[in-house]
């Protein structure tokens, strides 16, 4: 069971299409909908319990966390419906869960002398409600609404988008949409450039001043969510920015001062460990992971990974 459950991805199959071209556009059968997902219609129904989700507190991150994760039937609904999902084409200003881009091109989106407004959706995936999701089926996608209301079921956990599911960053966008388009909307008015990493919205331009982060803060509360208080922060032109962990300034972009200082911290723990004979597999590891990804944004770790690695390779 656990291997199939490695084997389940989001598959879009190479295709970016209008949402008018999805199948699930203009649905107005539940059994339709069955054939769609290969499941029998009570099967699916049955899976709408919340009891089909393994819940359970994540402790490994800055602080405790609610994980909602589907079983393995219930998952591979879901994942169906994601790849179905993802192959709507989405905005521009999007840059998560888009082939070809990442936290790295969002951050050159920003990249020149003005100023940047950071911040994140609190509790972006719980505050996503099954009402906004049920009206992306019946809005946006115009499903009729005993379809919108069993996608809805299928897709969210204890009325919400689940914490824990392959569907719960593409949906998350598509129930926010109206949110994200009219912020989107707000900014080129101003000349602003704005862009979306998953719950990271961040604006960069000239006129970006106090009154546009309060008129930004009601936009988002309007909408059901809150922008982030202690994640909300206006840089000035001058200053070095942090975009989606990625320092950037005028000139480019660079690594974060905490990145290199994890990397220096491990590193200075690996020369001890060396020195003492020792080696530890899961350290090893943990550097030259945070040395390839820093070398998105500095192509140097590449050739210090690739260092370690041969030192690691002579010593055993």
């Amino acid at each position: 069971m656990s291997q199939k459950k490695r084997r389940l991805k989001i598959d879009v199959r190479n295709k970016k299409y209008p949402i008018v071209d999805s199948c699930l556009f203009r649905l107005q059968s539940k059994r339709k909908l069955s054939e769609f997902l290969n499941t029998e219609l009570f099967a699916l129904k049955n899976l709408t319990d919340d009891r089909n989700y393994n819940c359970y507190i994540d402790t490994s991150g800055h602080k405790p966390r609610e994980i909602e994760h589907p079983c393995f039937e219930l998952d591979k609904i879901q994942t169906r419906i994601a790849s179905l999902i993802c192959r709507i084409a989405q905005p521009d200003y999007i840059h998560s869960g888009v082939k070809g881009r990442s936290h790295i091109t969002n951050a050159k989106q920003h990249v020149g002398r003005h100023n940047v407004l950071t911040s994140d959706i609190q509790s972006f995936f719980p505050s996503t409600t099954q009402r906004m999701v049920f009206n992306f089926f019946y809005k946006r996608l115009q499903c009729s609404s005993d379809v919108a209301d069993l996608l809805a079921n299928l897709c969210t956990c204890k009325g919400h988008i689940p914490t824990g599911s392959r569907i719960s960053m593409p949906l998350a966008f598509w129930a926010n949409e109206p949110m994200f388009n009219l912020l989107h909307k707000v900014s080129l008015s101003q000349g602003i450039t704005f862009t979306v990493f998953v719950d990271d919205i961040v604006f960069s331009g000239s006129s970006i001043d106090e009154r546009f982060v309060y008129n930004i803060k009601k936009l988002i509360s309007n909408h059901g969510h809150t922008a982030h208080p202690r994640k909300t922060k206006l840089y000035k032109a001058g200053n070095t920015k942090l975009v989606t962990g990625v320092a950037v300034d005028t000139n480019g972009l660079h690594v974060a001062n905490r990145h290199r200082k994890n990397i220096y911290q491990d590193m200075s723990q690996w020369k001890v460990s060396k020195q003492a004979g020792l080696q530890f597999d899961d350290l090893n590891k943990r550097i030259i992971g945070r040395m390839n990804a820093q070398s998105l944004v500095d192509y140097r770790f590449k050739d210090k990974a690739r260092t370690l690695r041969l030192s690691i390779k002579k010593k055993n």
